[in-house]
């Protein structure tokens, strides 16, 4: 599973997935479509869905002609359908942690975009979690909600994760300036990720 899923990122032939299309995961399928990836995009707001099948951005800085001759060369499909998550071989988490009354990290989107994912997935994909949160949720929040589903990590499935360095506002440094850090959850799983970024971001 490790080998072949290594060969097809270096090959560009995996498909990658993101799940959320706000401000960080639009740019991140832009840059994976620039470095040769065919994309899904999903989101559970189908009016986003809706915009950018129609060919119209809602980002700044990505334009409508870049979503439409995408779309129209389907190198980026946007999608509501998450049974579409088997159809990828990278599945990256881009969806929001807003703070709890606490000031904590809310992770009910994580949770239940895992669970999700859980329910779709296949042997031999790589799951990444993009989205900011603490120390320790990839591995004592995620994968026991992957494993559960009688699938072992390094074996069927590899986790990682990779904060997401999009800064609104920043006028001094974009995210191409921001060093890109990734952690995986196991060897195998790291070197896919660290292989993955590598080649588009």
């Amino acid at each position: 599973m490790f080998q072949t899923l290594l060969n097809s990122i270096d090959s560009r032939q995996a498909k990658v997935g993101v799940i959320g299309l706000g401000y960080v995961g639009l740019p991140l399928i832009q840059a994976f479509v620039s470095a040769g990836y065919h994309t899904l995009g999903f989101d559970v707001d189908l009016s986003k869905v809706d915009q950018l099948l129609s060919g119209k951005s809602y980002i700044s800085h990505i334009s409508a002609e870049w979503i439409s001759s995408s779309i129209a060369e389907e190198t980026f499909v946007p999608t509501g359908d998450m049974n579409r998550l088997s159809e990828v071989d990278v599945i990256l988490i881009c969806v929001p942690t807003p703070l709890d009354s606490d000031r904590d990290p809310d992770l009910q989107y994580v949770i239940g975009t895992t669970r999700t994912i859980a329910q779709h997935l296949r042997c031999g994909q790589l799951i990444v979690l993009e989205s900011t949160t603490y120390p320790g949720t990839t591995r004592d929040v995620m994968l026991p909600l992957l494993t559960a589903t009688g699938k072992q990590l390094g074996e069927d499935f590899f986790l990682a994760y990779s904060p997401e360095r999009e800064d609104p506002g920043n006028a001094t440094f974009t995210a191409r300036q921001i060093p890109k850090v990734v952690g995986g959850i196991d060897e195998q799983s790291c070197e896919l990720a660290v292989t993955l970024y590598g080649s588009a971001v």
